[in-house]
């Protein structure tokens, strides 16, 4: 069981550090539940093939998931956000 209050979230955390830092582009990366609204404020994201949100079924137009899992997953994630940084 989560027991979270409802104006503290991944996604406002995240937003509120890109907005200090004068970051315009969000990307990141979760498997939890509590990750989704971090997934779905992110202008790209990505999940692992496994995890709370791979076992609800979880999708969003804009969130890639890996094509493997477990550790796998960790790498192919890695790489993704790798090359989104680095171009």
């Amino acid at each position: 069981m989560y027991v979270v209050p409802a104006a503290l979230t991944k996604a406002a955390a995240a937003r509120e550090v890109a907005d200090m830092l004068g970051c315009r582009h969000l990307l990141a990366a979760g498997d939890s539940l509590l990750d989704q609204d971090l997934l779905e404020a992110a202008d790209e994201a990505i999940r692992p093939a496994h995890g709370e949100l791979a076992d609800v079924g979880w999708t969003s137009e804009h969130v890639r998931v890996t094509s493997a899992v477990g550790v796998m997953a960790g790498e192919e994630i890695a790489g993704w956000l790798a090359g989104r940084v680095l171009g």
